[in-house]
């Protein structure tokens, strides 16, 4: 039996113990020509090369490790259905798929799926057989093609901020037996102050008199329960509770509680079952603050950019994934900003557990054009929904860094709609979260004033705070900037767009240091990309206890977000390399930030 990669459960936040992971060696085949739809290639004819799933075929873990520029993929495999998911409603889930993906089972066409970074799934029941099941896929991911793709870089060699391109299958594949009737989706809203859980479900399949069931219990205590059932109309069900004696969910106690939903038929009979969790957690802003359950916070994060140097996008182990996050609290910090990519669920998981908070961004680094918004948040709207449960989870960043003056062939007013629009859709989609138009300067409509500015120094710091107070209080605008060393960081840029101004929002420097140290050059053949760099270890700690103290101690700021955690290819201004080794002891870092709670 061969050795499955990540053959953890994918979804531990929506599990059901019936299920089989389909990772592992699959055949596949580049098509240059594009010729493999033409010719039938869905068919079981064999393909040439072997991949191993869930790694891109750009990085080493997947076998194939073939960098050129590639439009067309195929992958194909067989399988036999596990005997307990014989006669049972049986899904095809796949957790990320880049760009656009055909998927034929057993010779029929399942149907289509446009979008990098958002799951997908079909439910195959009518068509998998009990053994020598043929699944085949076609991927389509044109580099030249405007749409969500983060920090990939378009070219055949990457380099600055932009990192090795990947394609394909980039996450979990696998099968799961779910009910005749099943529960497909839910939102969990748990206030921490009243200790009111609300759980709106939402049923798949034809059935009367089903009734939805929830019950709760601390994840840590799980003889005490508290349970609650409500009738399903039209396919929803509403289901209301309070659990007393609330355990809060924070970054230092991260608190979960567990949930199992289930449906019953008109006997009383389970018809579905699936195990999930929360937390009670409550992020909101008053008076130019940050609130977590009621208490102000300062936030301490980094940059975290997705990518592994063997995997790229793809942890290449769970347990990797874990070691990032507990890297971070190393450091002393108790955030996250998850940037240009939707990683996998696991990771969310990992923060709700270990206790960081996160800031999720869309990746619309490709697709930031008025006339791309329509599919940019329809993809973003699909990331939202998988991901809405995870009490981590703070803030939504639905594009990033885009500017006032980027309208290319679109008129100014319409750049200015499209990033409303941007922060009214997710602020509707989840209102109980904080919004963002875009990261950075340049906001419309926001629920954070961000700023991606270089401090070289504490007196830099102060004066631009002054600053800050001065024009916001004359016209309501506040100039961005900022030279630092050989990078100029938002430089110039105005941080509202004509017809907006600051409102009193919490001020965060959600990118800020970038500084290189000179011995840690790129792991590989990269160009060196930084600010600075500094000479040694010593001269980095005193330039940033200098600006960081300097930030700490500013009344004005709410927080901040170092860039960044760990290197990436050629940009080398991580606390820690590539590899994830630290170049400066966590202790010394972490007692810094200790000074501000």
């Amino acid at each position: 039996m061969q050795n499955i990669p990540r053959p953890e459960h994918p979804r531990p936040d929506r599990f059901r113990p019936l299920w089989m992971n389909l990772n592992g060696k699959w055949q596949f085949a580049f098509d240059p020509g594009d010729e493999g739809l033409q010719s039938g290639w869905m068919d079981e004819r064999p393909l040439p090369d072997r991949i191993i799933v869930p790694f891109a075929p750009e990085s080493r873990l997947s076998d194939i490790h073939d960098e050129s520029l590639h439009s067309v993929c195929w992958y194909k495999r067989m399988f036999d259905l596990p005997v307990a998911m014989i006669g049972r409603r049986v899904l095809l889930h796949f957790g990320a798929v880049d760009h656009e993906a055909d998927v034929w089972l057993n010779g029929r066409h399942l149907g289509k799926h446009v979008g990098g970074y958002s799951p997908f799934f079909f439910d195959v029941t009518a068509f998998v057989n009990p053994a020598n099941n043929h699944l085949v896929m076609r991927v389509l991911d044109n580099p030249s093609v405007a749409k969500c793709r983060g920090k990939q870089h378009t070219g055949r060699y990457p380099e600055g901020c932009l990192y090795m391109r990947m394609s394909g299958i980039w996450q979990t594949v696998w099968l799961e037996a779910v009910g005749k009737q099943f529960i497909r989706d839910w939102r969990i809203v748990a206030d921490p102050g009243t200790g009111k859980v609300n759980v709106s479900l939402a049923v798949d399949g034809a059935g009367s008199n089903l009734k939805a069931e929830a019950v709760v219990y601390f994840a840590y205590e799980q003889n005490e329960r508290i349970s609650q059932t409500a009738p399903v109309q039209n396919s929803a069900a509403c289901i209301n509770l309070t659990v007393p004696c609330v355990r809060p969910w924070t970054p230092d106690v991260p608190n979960l509680y567990g949930m199992i939903l289930a449906l019953r038929d008109t006997d009383g009979a389970v018809i579905d079952r699936v195990e999930t969790y929360f937390g009670f957690r409550r992020i909101e802003t008053r008076d130019g603050r940050l609130l977590l359950n009621g208490k102000p916070f300062f936030f301490k994060a980094a940059l975290d950019q997705g990518y592994y140097p063997d995997s790229l996008y793809t942890p290449p182990t769970d347990e990797q994934q874990r070691e990032d996050i507990l890297w971070a609290k190393r450091f002393g910090l108790n955030g996250i900003r998850k940037h240009q990519i939707v990683p996998e669920p696991r990771f969310f998981y990992w923060c709700d557990r270990l206790g960081l908070m996160v800031w999720a961004e869309m990746a619309d680094w490709g697709s930031r054009q008025p006339r791309l918004m329509d599919s940019l948040l329809a993809e973003w709207k699909d990331c939202m929904l998988r991901d809405i449960n995870h009490p981590s989870i703070i803030a939504w960043v639905p594009t990033n860094e885009w500017i006032c003056d980027d309208a290319g062939k679109a008129s100014l007013q319409e750049v200015i709609q499209a990033k409303v629009r941007a922060y009214e859709t997710t602020k509707v989609l989840d209102p109980t979260r904080l919004a963002l138009d875009t990261s950075g300067y340049s906001h419309t409509r926001t629920d954070i004033c961000d700023l991606h500015l270089g401090f070289p120094n504490a007196p830099e710091v102060k004066e631009w705070f002054n600053r800050r107070i001065a024009d916001g209080g004359e016209n309501g605008n506040i100039a961005g900037m900022i030279k630092n060393g050989n990078m100029t960081i938002g430089a110039n840029n105005k941080v509202y767009c004509p017809g907006y101004k600051y409102r009193n929002e919490p001020i965060i420097i959600s990118e800020i240091g970038n500084w290189g140290i000179m011995e840690y050059s790129p792991m590989g053949r990269w160009k060196m990309y930084c600010a600075g760099p500094v000479k040694t270890t010593n001269e980095f700690l005193a330039i940033y206890r200098d600006v960081f103290t300097a930030l700490m101690d500013e009344a004005a700021c709410a927080g901040f977000c170092y860039v960044q955690l760990y290197d990436v290819e050629g940009e080398v201004n991580g606390y820690l390399t590539y590899d994830r080794k630290p170049k400066i002891d966590p202790a010394l870092i972490a007692a810094l930030h200790a000074r501000c709670s």
